[in-house]
C-alpha cells in the first residue's frame, strides 16, 4: 500500500487525508472485521472461511481495476479486499494454532508470521515493477490472481477440533439443556474475556502501537521522496524497513523458547520503546546510514507487533477463546487505525 499511495495521489490529484483513506479502510476493515470473522472460523471452521475469504479478497482486488475515484477505491480495495483479508488472517492462525502445543505453537505462529514479513520485502518491488510495466490497475488485477491461490492453500487445511468438526449428535444437542452452540460458546468466550484485565490492558496497549505505525507506514515512501531520495533508493530502504520487520517476527517465538520465563508481554513493551524512538529520530536523520538504522528499527518494532497479536493473544487467552479474542482485538485495533490514517494524512 506504501508503495501504491504516490500513485493514487498522482492519478486522482487528492489530499493526502483523503488519499490515506483508502489504506485506513483497508487496514481497519481487516482487524474491525476480526469479531466477525472470528465467529465465523468457530462456527464454520477455519477452512471454509479461508477459502471464501480468498475468493472475496480476489473479487476485491479485481474491481479495483475499474476504480475512478479514491470512494470507489475505498469500496473495493478498503472493504471488499480488506474483509477478505480479515477472514483469512484469522483463520491461516487459527489452523496453525491448532495443530502444535506449548512452544511449539508459539514457534508455528511465529513462523507463519516472518512468511508474511518475507513477503513485505519481495512484494513492494514486485509492486514497483508491475507499476511500471502495467499501472497500478494493472498491477491490482494480476495481484488479484496471485490472491486467489490462497483458494488451493485453505482447501487442504483439514480441521481438527475447531467448526464443522464439532457439528456431530447434533439431535442430541436439540434435547441436552447444558449443550450450547457455537454462537453461545462465542458470546460466552467474549463475556470471559471482558473480565480479563490482563487481556484489556493489553488490547488498549494494542490499539496505541500499531494502528499508529501502520498510519506512517502509508507515507514512508513519500516521506523518502519529499526528503530527495531517487525512486530505486526509496525502494531500497523501503527493503531495509521490511527486513528489519521479516527478521524480527522471529523474536517473539525465540524469546519464549530459549529464555526461560520470558513475558509475552515484556516483549512488545521493549520494541514499541524502540520502534517510538525510531520515529521520533526519523524526521531529523541526515545521512543515508542515519535512514538505515531508523528504518531499520521501526521495522523491528512492527514486525514484533504484527507477531504478536496472534501469538500473545493465543498466550493469554487460550486455544478455546482464540478467535473470540482475537477478533476483539482485531476491531479494536481497525477502528483505531482508520482514524489513525487521516490524522497522519
Amino acid at each position: 500500500m506504501a508503495v501504491l499511495n504516490p500513485e493514487l495521489l498522482r492519478t486522482f490529484e487528492k489530499s493526502k487525508a483523503e488519499t490515506a483513506l483508502v489504506q485506513s479502510i483497508t487496514i481497519g476493515v481487516l482487524y474491525i472485521a476480526g469479531a466477525l470473522c472470528g465467529k465465523i472460523v468457530a462456527k464454520y471452521g477455519a477452512r471454509v472461511t479461508g477459502i471464501t475469504g480468498s475468493i472475496v479478497t480476489t473479487l476485491g482486488l479485481v474491481f479495483s481495476f475499474f476504480a475512478e475515484s479514491i470512494p470507489h477505491l475505498i469500496v473495493t480495495l478498503g472493504i471488499v479486499s480488506g474483509f477478505g483479508f480479515s477472514a483469512t488472517f484469522i483463520s491461516a492462525f487459527t489452523t496453525v494454532g491448532e495443530y502444535f502445543e506449548g512452544k511449539s505453537k508459539l514457534m508455528a505462529l511465529s513462523f507463519l508470521s516472518f512468511g508474511s514479513g518475507c513477503g513485505s520485502i519481495v512484494i513492494p518491488y514486485l509492486l514497483h515493477f508491475l507499476i511500471e510495466e502495467f499501472g497500478w490497475r494493472g498491477c491490482l488485477l494480476i495481484f488479484g490472481g496471485l490472491f486467489a491461490n490462497m483458494i488451493c492453500f485453505f482447501a487442504v487445511c483439514k480441521p481438527l477440533s475447531i467448526g464443522i468438526s464439532q457439528n456431530t449428535s447434533k439431535k442430541s444437542k436439540d434435547f441436552d439443556p447444558e449443550s450450547t452452540s457455537n454462537e453461545d460458546g462465542f458470546t460466552k468466550s467474549i463475556r470471559s474475556l471482558v473480565t480479563s484485565k490482563v487481556y484489556l490492558t493489553y488490547t488498549v496497549a494494542m490499539c496505541f502501537t500499531l494502528p499508529v505505525i501502520n498510519s506512517l507506514m502509508v507515507f514512508i515512501i513519500d516521506f523518502l521522496t519529499t526528503n530527495g531520495f531517487e525512486s530505486d533508493t526509496r525502494i531500497q530502504l523501503y527493503l531495509y524497513l521490511q527486513l528489519g520487520n521479516a527478521l524480527c517476527r522471529f523474536v517473539p517465538g525465540l524469546c519464549k523458547k530459549y529464555i526461560p520465563h520470558t513475558s509475552v508481554l515484556i516483549i512488545p513493551a521493549c520494541f514499541t520503546v524502540l520502534g517510538s524512538t525510531a520515529i521520533a529520530l526519523l524526521p531529523h536523520a541526515d545521512t543515508y546510514i542515519h535512514y538505515i538504522i531508523l528504518l531499520v528499527c521501526l521495522g523491528m518494532a512492527l514486525g514484533v507487533g504484527v507477531t504478536t497479536v496472534p501469538m500473545t493473544t493465543m498466550k493469554l487467552v487460550g486455544l478455546q477463546k482464540y478467535s473470540a479474542g482475537l477478533g476483539v482485538l482485531m476491531t479494536l485495533m481497525g477502528i483505531s487505525n482508520c482514524i489513525a490514517g487521516p490524522i497522519a494524512g
